[in-house]
């Protein structure tokens, strides 16, 4: 049965705000296809390759840690499920730009930043 797999992004610098192109261009590279707007769809972008397809959103929140991770990246994957969403929780992690979190059906599996414990 396939998992729900979410990565919750945000910056990791205060003095940075990232604008969804920026995060796109990103994640182009550690996903290693396009990303696209949907059309007619406000801040969502998706894409996909043999491997895997992904949907990033913009949902701001007022609380943590959605407010710290206003990013929503959902993949799927044909490859083993968790091998796949750890190694781009690792590839974003190494790009020290965002505070990742990694959701596997709705729980925290793990993060850069906010305590897991606390989700």
């Amino acid at each position: 049965m396939a998992m729900d797999k979410t990565l919750l992004l945000g910056a990791a610098s205060p003095d940075w705000d990232p604008q969804m192109s920026e995060v796109v261009a990103d994640l182009e590279v550690v996903l290693g296809f396009r990303l696209f707007p949907k059309p007619a769809a406000e801040e969502m972008f998706l894409g996909g390759d043999d491997r895997g397809h992904a949907w990033l959103t913009l949902e701001w929140e007022d609380f943590e840690p959605f407010r710290s991770h206003p990013f929503n990246l959902d993949v799927t994957t044909s490859e083993p499920e968790l091998p796949y969403v750890t190694s781009l929780f690792e590839r974003l992690a190494d790009l020290a730009r965002y505070r990742v979190i990694l959701l596997l059906d709705h729980a925290c599996i793990r993060s850069t930043h906010f305590p897991c414990e606390a989700w």
